[in-house]
């Protein structure tokens, strides 16, 4: 799924990956909480979060990029 949003994630560490998909199961599973859904069959995806939250979680998973890719330019 990373590959799809961000391209090719070989470059990524495992740390950096790991980061951005607990990031993103926090959010949906907070937002899932919200809606009273219990089960794998009823899922949220990050369309489905409210504008504010989507904005913030792009916001997060950017900052981890940033530092991922920082720490490779040094």
């Amino acid at each position: 799924m990373l590959n799809k949003w961000f391209g090719n994630s070989d470059h990524l560490p495992r740390q950096k990956v790991e980061a951005v998909v607990k990031v993103i199961d926090r959010y949906l599973s907070e937002e899932a909480e919200l809606h009273g859904l219990q089960t794998d069959k009823q899922t949220m995806h990050p369309r489905d979060l409210p504008p504010e939250k989507r904005e913030a979680l792009i916001s997060e998973v950017f900052s981890i990029l940033e530092e991922a890719r920082e720490k490779q330019e040094r």
